[in-house]
């Protein structure tokens, strides 16, 4: 009888369980962190969650929009504007070893993508010239490096269409550099005369480029072919007169052009193409997405609902401070946001570079 009552108090009770999280559930508490630093926590907790949470769109689809900050021309932290919050990374070392006089970096995004252009500078007596390049492709979030041949000409201004990568360049706005990820040649198409290229933008699989004309500018579709290296454009509608800072951009599969005024009073001006009439329609709302501008080129659209990020406007980087401005678009209005670095996390001189939206991945 005591041997019976002792064996029973040793078993657990009934009721006892356990505690157990689906772990179908994991992507739902995902998509509900807006910081890439608890993103890479949750998925380091174990393998189980880190196959459940690949970095996909849909599961960075709440990750707000970081800055990608440094000194000089080398960048080193992602900076998170709502949480006020550095985020280190590695960038991959440089192509180039320091043999010259210095080497210039420039960087161009793509989705969460960083094209990385470098170039060497020797003095050869009173003159500066190139002696070497390099040109590669860095995915932010992995790692991941591609490295292509230099292109012949300096590059202003990059694309990537599934393998294919389209350059501007900046001494000859009349051409497009352009090569396969997996081929190791650039090809030069030129333009014929006397157009120029202002921007290029691919929407819904389609090359539109902005074609400029003494501050008067007509939209194009771009026809490249491949086989003897010629461009070929197909103008929609006649020209209109802008000031010189326009871009192409994208919302919601909308083709969008975003003009910005300097001056005082500052402004920002967003325009639809109508396809039907042929001709831009100025808008005060994108139904609730914000556009976002880097380096004289746009990066990247938001949907709706991202905390911390204003809706209907239009983010524009100001690198001379490391700060941006918030356009409205729904009220005029401008707000210049100063992110007031630690000096124990970043120099005091810092530069803003661009946006990196992970959603773009």
């Amino acid at each position: 009888m005591t041997t019976a009552k002792r064996r029973r108090s040793r078993s657990p009770p009934a009721t006892a369980s356990s505690p157990y999280f689906p772990p179908e559930l994991i992507p739902e508490v995902a998509s509900g962190l807006t910081s890439l630093q608890d993103l890479f926590a949750l998925r380091a907790s174990c393998r189980a969650y880190r196959a459940l949470l690949p970095l996909t769109s849909s599961n960075l689809a709440s990750q707000a929009p970081l800055l990608l900050v440094g000194t000089g021309s080398m960048p080193y932290a992602l900076f998170h504007p709502t949480l006020r919050r550095i985020h280190r990374f590695r960038l991959p070392r440089t192509l180039l070893a320091n043999n010259g006089d210095y080497i210039s970096t420039k960087f161009h995004q793509i989705g969460c993508r960083l094209a990385i252009c470098e170039t060497e500078f020797r003095s050869l007596g009173e003159e500066r010239r190139t002696t070497r390049n390099s040109f590669s492709i860095v995915h932010l979030l992995t790692g991941e490096r591609t490295c292509i041949s230099s292109p012949p000409n300096r590059v202003f201004r990059v694309l990537l269409s599934g393998d294919l990568v389209l350059t501007l360049t900046c001494n000859s706005p009349e051409t497009i550099q352009y090569c396969h990820l997996e081929a190791a040649d650039w090809c030069v198409a030129a333009v014929a005369q006397p157009y120029s290229l202002e921007d290029l933008l691919y929407v819904n699989g389609v090359l539109y480029a902005l074609v400029e004309g003494t501050l008067r500018y007509r939209l194009a579709v771009v026809e490249l072919s491949e086989n003897d290296n010629s461009v070929e454009l197909v103008f929609l509608g006649g020209y209109w007169d802008a000031g010189p800072l326009v871009h192409l951009a994208e919302c919601c599969g909308e083709l969008i052009l975003i003009e910005l005024v300097e001056v005082e009073p500052r402004a920002c001006h967003v325009f639809q193409w109508k396809f039907g009439d042929a001709k831009w329609v100025r808008i005060t709302s994108l139904g609730g997405c914000t556009l976002f501008v880097a380096d004289d080129h746009f990066v990247g659209c938001l949907g709706p609902d991202h905390r911390g990020i204003r809706g209907d406007s239009v983010y524009v980087i100001e690198d001379s401070c490391g700060g941006w401005c918030e356009y409205s678009l729904l009220d005029g209005s401008f707000i210049r946001s100063d992110p007031k670095y630690s000096r124990a996390e970043v120099p005091s001189k810092t530069w803003a570079f661009t946006w990196l939206l992970p959603s773009l991945f």
